[in-house]
């Protein structure tokens, strides 16, 4: 092989190597933004349905004393398979509900410390007020921007920022925003 071959194989290496390189990078960037989209969207799910995670709960309160153990589950017939799987779900919504009420406490602390109450209202009034749950959200932002005497813009951006800062407290490091 020639000494113009072999450096034309070098630099043919180096270039596919570079491109290799970049080509991982942009993977790893898309990858964290879905992930970052995938956290606020899964938040956000969270909060549209808390009213009725929390109807679920209120109901399911009484009946969470009477779970089986995991030994009778393997005693039980088909009907019971289910009424233990509806069960497990009970429980599974009442230990997100505890999680969720918890981190809403510390994200309204958090709010109230720095003075900017009005950023944790806009949560309150779009998603844990149970008198405007059927209010459609587009008519909903416009009676909150004028509750709060500021512009729908303002609603939007601080409802993103407590869904954000929510998505830390629910979900922990996965829930920041980390170049690694």
């Amino acid at each position: 092989m020639s000494l113009g071959n072999k450096k034309q194989k070098e630099k043919n290496f180096d270039i596919a190597k570079a491109a290799a390189v970049e080509a991982l990078k942009d993977f790893k960037e898309e990858e964290r933004q879905r992930n970052k989209r995938t956290r606020y969207h899964n938040t956000e799910l969270l909060l549209k349905n808390y009213l009725s995670l929390l109807d679920h709960y209120e109901n399911a309160k009484e009946r969470a004393t009477d779970i089986f153990s995991i030994e009778e589950l393997d005693e039980l017939e088909a009907e019971e398979v289910i009424i233990q799987s509806i069960k497990r779900s009970r429980m599974r919504t009442i230990v997100m509900i505890a999680q969720i009420e918890h981190c809403l406490e510390i994200l309204k602390g958090r709010m109230a410390s720095k003075g900017q109450l009005e950023k944790y209202t806009v949560i309150e009034c779009l998603y844990l007020d149970k008198e405007r749950r059927h209010i459609e959200r587009g008519e909903l932002i416009k009676v909150v921007a004028e509750e709060l005497n500021c512009g729908q813009p303002s609603v939007y951006r601080w409802r993103n920022e407590m869904i954000r800062e929510l998505s830390v407290l629910l979900f922990g490091v996965d829930g920041l925003k980390l170049d690694i």
